[in-house]
């Protein structure tokens, strides 16, 4: 099979106008269902983008980039994709293990000797399935604003913490553990962790507006994020994320996060073997479906939730072949939906903590239209 050369993807769209449009049946599904979710206190900006084959074929922003001062979104307009960021951190994983060196099963000290001896050992393929016994939030973390100029220094914030279970037993969800991940990752490819993302991720791919949300450097046409103030959006506290790129600290656009999606629905920038094994859903030791694979989410791990959501009028969308992954960060959220089956990917972004589920819904409209018009 040919390799696609992903770099090519980003120039099959461009920033300059406000979107890309290739096919009226996805446009405006998206359109409709984004106007419609724009009436919501909860909605302030969203940022949208589907893409099918090896290329993007819409892009659009809608809303407010910034509620007091009316900016409109775009497409070239950068949010924060929270917990995307795990599945960015997966794709440097696979490279580092294509290339023989990491050992998924091997305990995480191998890789980062910092770590403190636990009760049980734990390995990165558990700790990538949210199996691993490492601890979420506590406390004000998410409202961090302590600068971290490593990743060594930011995993300070738990490594000394006792496991919460033992490894392989249960499934909790933890950004923690995707921190731990990317200190091993520094400790097996033997360069920093953000170096290796924008070399061997990013630049490969072509995502050439996705980036660390690093304080210290100018980022260009980043959106204001928002919360909620007695029902009506208002700018969101400070954060700084820097204790957690690979847990949720990258921005980027929803057109880069297509061209992620789409360099994972063949092989070419990672290995179809290497594919099968992020995607392939991991099992408790008792043998319960954990809902994720190495980072991504699961179809069934989707069923469960538009069932939770009443979304069910969705089921038909969601195929054994989706893989996904949402986010949520301060003042915005992020979702990813790849049909690995049909080489379609939609990505979506908002700029409100609370705008989740009009992403869900624009998302899966978006997917619906897509595998309707192949």
């Amino acid at each position: 099979m040919i390799a696609r050369s992903w770099a090519l993807i980003a120039v099959l769209y461009t920033f300059a106008s406000t979107s890309v449009v290739a096919d009226s049946t996805i446009e405006h599904a998206i359109r409709t269902a984004a106007e419609s979710e724009l009436q919501k206190p909860t909605v302030v900006g969203l940022s949208v983008a589907v893409g099918k084959g090896d290329q993007v074929v819409y892009a659009e922003g809608f809303g407010a980039a910034n509620i007091e001062t009316g900016e409109e979104v775009s497409a070239s307009t950068k949010m924060r994709v929270g917990s995307v960021s795990k599945v960015f951190t997966t794709a440097l994983l696979g490279k580092l293990y294509e290339g023989g060196k990491l050992d998924l099963d091997a305990p995480v000290e191998t890789y980062v000797p910092a770590f403190p001896q636990k009760r049980w050992p734990v390995s990165l393929r558990q700790m990538a399935a949210h199996m691993g016994g490492i601890r979420h939030y506590r406390g004000d973390e998410f409202l961090n604003t302590h600068y971290y100029p490593t990743v060594t220094e930011g995993i300070e914030m738990f490594i000394h913490d006792p496991l919460i279970f033992e490894p392989g037993t249960q499934v909790q969800y933890s950004s923690h553990a995707w921190n731990l991940i990317s200190a091993a990752l520094e400790g097996a490819g033997g360069d920093s962790f953000l170096t290796m993302m924008d070399e061997q991720v990013f630049g490969e791919i072509g995502m050439q507006d996705t980036m660390a949300e690093d304080i210290t450097k100018p980022l260009s046409d980043l959106s204001a994020f928002h919360v909620n103030d007695d029902g009506t959006p208002v700018i969101a506290p400070f954060v700084d994320n820097s204790y957690k790129w690979a847990g949720g600290g990258f921005i980027g656009t929803a057109s880069d996060m297509v061209c992620f999606g789409l360099a994972h629905t063949k092989a070419g920038f990672l290995k179809q073997e290497t594919l099968d094994l992020l995607f392939k859903e991991q099992h408790t030791n008792d043998s319960q479906p954990a809902g994720f694979g190495i980072g991504w989410m699961t179809a069934g791990n989707m069923r469960g939730r538009l069932k939770r959501d009443g979304l069910t009028d969705y089921l038909p969308v969601v195929h054994d072949h989706l893989v996904w992954h949402s986010g949520g960060s301060m003042g915005g959220v992020a979702l990813l939906l790849v049909d690995t089956e049909h080489d379609i990917a939609v990505g979506l972004l908002a700029n409100h903590g609370q705008a989740f589920p009009a992403l869900m819904r624009v998302g899966l409209e978006a997917l619906q239209a897509a595998l309707a018009s192949n």
